[in-house]
C-alpha cells in the first residue's frame, strides 16, 4: 500500500512504536547528515541546500521529540544539542539567502524597466554586499558538519537506535502515536487561541505549526486520507502565510541594525529607504493572516483533529 507521505515509514498501525521509531528516526537524521557538506559550501551556491538542511533538522528534531519515551536519554540529547546548533548556524545563511535573492530580483525588475538611477546602483551595491555576506554565512555550517565528522555522527547514530526497543510486546504504533499526537495538538491550540500581540508571537505560532506538521507526517498512519490532507493543507497554508510576514519582518529588523553601523554611512539613504518597504510589507503580510486564521477557521481544524482522535480512540 502507498505510504501517506514520502517522509512516512509505515501506515500499519500495528507495528510496534520502537519499530518505526527507528526507522522513522534513520530516515529523518540521515537526511540531516546528507544535506550538511552541500549547504555549507560556497562553491555550488544553492540557496535551496540550506532551506533544505534547515527543513531537514527541523523534522530530525519532531521525530525525536515524537519517540522521546523510546529512546536513550543521553544519546537522544546528543543529536538534540547538535541538531538546533545546525539550525542556528543555517538560520543566518537562509534569511540572507531569501533577502538577496529578492532584493536581486527587484533590481532587476528595475534594471529592465529603465535605465539605472542611483538609487537603483547603490541597491545594486547593496546586493553584491549580501552576497559575499552569503558566502561568510556559510562557514558556520561547514564548522558545525567538520565537528559532527569528528565526533563521529554515523557511528552514534548507530549506537542510538541499537538503544530503542522494538520488542512486539510493546504498544503498537496506532495506540502510541494517539497518546503522543495530543499533547502536541493541545500546545499548537495553546499558542494558536490568543491574540498574537508582537512578531516574535506570530514567529513561535510558526514554528509550532510547523512541529505539528512534521508530527503529522510521522503518525500519518491514524489518521484518515481525506482528514489528514485537510488538516495538512491547513497547517500549510499558516506555515506560508505566516512566513511571508515573518520574512519581511527579519528584513526590516536586519535594516534597522544595519542603518546603526557606521559602515553603513554610503548607504544609509537606500537602507532606510528599504527598511520602509519591509516594515510596509510585513504589516501587509500580517493583516492578510489575521484575516485567514479567524476563531471559525481555528475551531475547524481543532474540532477536525479532536473527532479524529476520538473515532480512532474508540
Amino acid at each position: 500500500m502507498k505510504l501517506p507521505n514520502k517522509w512516512a515509514v509505515t501506515d500499519d498501525q500495528r507495528m510496534p512504536a520502537g519499530q518505526v521509531a527507528a526507522r522513522t528516526l534513520r530516515k529523518r537524521l540521515d537526511a540531516v547528515w546528507s544535506e550538511l557538506p552541500g549547504a555549507g559550501s560556497t562553491a555550488q551556491r544553492d540557496p535551496e541546500s540550506v532551506h533544505r538542511l534547515r527543513v531537514a533538522t527541523r523534522r530530525a528534531l519532531s521525530a525525536i521529540e515524537a519517540f522521546r519515551d523510546l529512546l536513550p536519554e543521553r544519546r537522544a540529547a546528543w543529536f538534540s544539542k547538535r541538531l538546533r546548533r545546525i539550525r542556528r548556524a543555517a538560520g543566518e545563511a537562509r534569511d540572507l539567502d531569501v533577502l538577496t535573492e529578492r532584493l536581486g530580483k527587484a533590481g532587476a525588475r528595475t534594471a529592465a524597466a529603465a535605465s539605472p538611477t542611483s538609487a537603483g546602483k547603490a541597491r545594486h551595491r547593496l546586493v553584491a554586499m549580501l552576497s559575499k555576506q552569503r558566502d561568510v554565512s556559510r562557514q558556520p555550517i561547514r564548522e558545525q558538519y567538520e565537528r559532527l565528522l569528528e565526533g563521529d555522527w554515523p557511528g552514534r547514530l548507530e549506537r542510538l537506535l541499537d538503544g530503542v526497543p522494538t520488542s512486539r510486546r510493546q504498544a503498537t504504533f496506532g495506540t502510541y502515536a494517539r497518546r503522543r499526537f495530543r499533547p502536541m495538538m493541545k500546545r499548537f491550540f495553546a499558542s494558536a487561541d490568543h491574540k498574537l500581540r508582537d512578531a516574535e508571537e506570530m514567529h513561535a505560532l510558526r514554528i509550532e505549526g510547523k512541529q505539528l506538521r512534521y508530527a503529522m507526517e510521522i503518525f500519518a498512519a491514524v489518521f484518515p486520507p481525506q482528514v489528514r490532507a485537510r488538516c495538512s493543507d491547513a497547517l500549510e497554508q499558516l506555515q506560508n502565510t505566516l512566513g511571508e510576514f515573518t520574512d519581511h519582518a527579519s528584513a526590516a529588523d536586519r535594516f534597522r541594525r544595519w542603518s546603526r553601523e557606521k559602515t553603513a554611512s554610503a548607504h544609509r539613504d537606500v537602507i532606510e529607504r528599504l527598511l520602509e518597504e519591509e516594515e510596509t510589507r510585513a504589516e501587509e503580510a500580517r493583516k492578510v493572516f489575521s484575516k485567514w486564521w479567524n476563531p471559525s477557521r481555528r475551531r475547524a481544524l481543532r474540532r477536525r483533529f479532536e473527532r479524529t482522535l476520538r473515532k480512532v480512540s474508540a
